[in-house]
């Protein structure tokens, strides 16, 4: 399933509470996030001497890397809700993502609502990060009465980006489904994922 966050926006609906703001674990919009939107990350074809340097660049860390999401009313389709999630890097040094990140829902108590998530197929590749750039990868959540008949309510999203060792947790509310995955994410892509 190719799915771009352009073409998810077309329908509204959804389990998806409290979803009214742009919002992070600071519970704000980081600002090398807004500074990133200006500056694009390396995309398309590279020289050789470019590709060949890229190779020699070190994947990001967790320690390097903030991630948050961008919600706002959430574009919708077959009932499902997407959101991008964005991945900033905050060091001094340039780094790389590459493939799906990986999400969970989390209970009020910090346990783990169902299974983590699954992929949205796409095609992906290696994303360079500049110190203050940002990319983003689509999130979808799955209505949850489509998934079980008793839905439970998460109130936090952990998030943890592609080959990273630790996890984000996001306050973010939402229906999900014991025993049953209600979350699928894309690969990395470049750029901020905001439109």
């Amino acid at each position: 399933m190719k799915l771009t966050f352009r073409s998810a926006r077309r329908g509204l609906g959804g389990t998806v509470l409290g979803a009214t703001a742009l919002v992070c674990a600071a519970g704000v919009l980081p600002a090398a996030a807004q500074a990133s939107a200006a500056a694009p990350v390396s995309a398309g074809a590279a020289p050789a001497s470019a590709a060949a340097a890229a190779r020699h660049i070190r994947r990001c860390h967790a320690s390097q890397t903030e991630i948050w999401l961008g919600v706002g009313l959430g574009g919708g389709t077959a009932g499902t809700i997407f959101y991008p999630l964005e991945f900033t890097n905050l060091s001094r040094h340039t780094c790389t993502l590459r493939g799906y990140p990986v999400a969970a829902a989390i209970s009020r108590h910090g346990h783990q609502i169902g299974k983590s998530s699954g992929h949205l197929t796409s095609r992906h590749r290696t994303i360079t990060l500049r110190p203050g750039q940002t990319a983003h990868a689509i999130l979808g959540i799955v209505e949850a009465g489509n998934v079980c008949r008793h839905p439970v309510t998460a109130t936090t999203l952990k998030v943890r980006a592609p080959h990273q060792g630790s996890s984000t947790r996001l306050p973010f509310a939402f229906q999900a489904c014991r025993h049953k995955r209600v979350l699928v994410v894309g690969p990395v892509k470049p750029g901020v994922g905001i439109p």
